[in-house]
């Protein structure tokens, strides 16, 4: 008994094969254009929002800049118009406090009946630019010299006090507005006694005690 030949199955499976050919592969066109337009679009959006960013928050940041600056170059103007102040006329030096020891006077008060003992003292400028640098013997000195030169001026100057006291009434000098008001006229009477040889720069009121 022949054996059967495998040939049919063989060309039939040849043929089945070649019937069954591989399909091509699907087209990307379509996959890619969506890609691009979806990674145009995250762009566009991301600038805008980096835009929308800077617009909003430039002026927040910007404007303490400008402001820093603005104050820095003023500073600097400043600075330029103290050095040319500096360069000008010097602070006078402060000098020693001229004790003038206590006063009593009867105030303008109806029928006398109220009276102000108080201590006074005033501070002058010296009138030698060393005199902040002076010490010991050198300085003992000068504070000698200064009080002989100021004994010529004591007596006037209690007179300008003692004018200047018994003028006002006890309500007057009792407020801070009368003291400061009784100082200032003090301070301009002795400023204009000593021509600028010394220049007042406070005058000082100690134990005020009104009667």
């Amino acid at each position: 008994m022949a054996r059967p030949t495998k040939s049919k199955d063989v060309k039939g499976k040849a043929t089945e094969s070649e019937g069954n050919e591989p399909q091509s592969a699907p087209k990307e066109g379509p996959n890619l254009m969506s890609t691009i337009i979806m990674a145009v679009i995250i762009i566009l959006c991301t600038t805008i929002s980096s835009a929308a960013s800077v617009y909003f928050l430039a002026p927040i940041v910007l404007k303490p800049l400008l402001a820093q600056s603005q104050v820095k170059g003023e500073g600097d103007a400043g600075g330029g118009d103290a050095a040319d102040e500096g360069d000008g006329e010097k602070e006078p030096t402060i000098g020693p406090v001229l004790d003038l020891e206590e006063f009593t006077v009867n105030l303008k008060d109806p029928g006398g009946q109220h009276f102000l003992r108080a201590d006074l003292s005033i501070t002058v400028t010296a009138d030698d630019p060393k005199f902040e640098k002076l010490t010991g013997e050198a300085m003992t000195k000068w504070e000698e010299d200064f009080k002989h030169e100021m004994s010529h001026y004591v007596p006037a100057i209690r007179d300008i006090v003692i004018t200047s006291l018994t003028k006002r009434t006890s309500s007057e000098l009792e407020s801070a507005e009368g003291k400061d008001t009784i100082k200032n006229e003090i301070k301009n009477q002795v400023d204009g006694l000593m021509q600028g040889k010394h220049k007042v720069i406070r005058v000082n009121f100690e134990n005020f005690i009104i009667q």
